[in-house]
Parts: C-alpha cells; structure tokens; sequence
C-alpha cells in the first residue's frame, strides 16, 4: 500500500530533509560498527595492548592482569583492559602539587 503526503515543500528542502535524515541512519550505522568486540581472546588482547603473548600469559599467570578463564581459555574485558590501562596512569606534576596543597589545607581546617 503506497502512502502518499501532500505538503508545501519546495525540492530544495526536500532534499535538504532527506540528506539530513540519511546522514542520520548512516551515522548510527557507522556508530554500530565501530563500536570494539567487548570479549577479545590473548591474540586479540596482544595486539589490542601491543604486548607479547608470552608477557600476557605471565600477567595472568601472576593475576596481574584481568582476565576470565573458561577451561583452559583465556579471555578479556576491552572495557576492564583500559580501565587497568589508565590506572598506570602516571600524575603530572601539576596534578602532585595540587593534591599536596589540598591536603595541607584539609590539615589546618581539622
């Protein structure tokens, strides 16, 4: 059953609307594939934190690194790796002298 509208739109703004409305649906499309595999396997998980193997499998090993294990397969969260990724992170000297100061002050009001 053919459905059809009768407005007063000019072709130019047709176009206009429709170009804006694919751009849309494309755009999510784009969003959908782009968006990482959640659970990588230790080959995956080797090129996703550009370690060796051999050191991810010493990390799990010394439960240095999360991992779940299911039989005698390893797998990874891409999500819990960047976490642990950014906890590493290393404070600037900026960010050492601002909580230090912050802490002192928290000192003389107590």
């Amino acid at each position: 059953m053919a459905v059809q509208f009768f407005t007063n739109v000019t072709e130019q703004e047709f176009k206009g609307f429709l170009k804006e409305a694919l751009l849309e649906i494309l755009g999510e499309q784009t969003e959908l594939k782009e968006q990482p595999q959640e659970l990588m396997n230790i080959q995956q998980a080797s090129e996703f934190l550009k370690l060796k193997v051999n050191t991810l499998y010493e990390k799990t090993c010394r439960k240095t690194i999360p991992h779940l294990k299911k039989g005698n397969k390893l797998y990874f969260q891409r999500s819990t790796l960047e976490r642990w990724v950014n906890e590493g992170k290393v404070k600037t000297h900026d960010e050492i002298e601002i909580e230090a100061l912050n802490f002192a002050f928290k000192r003389k009001l107590a």
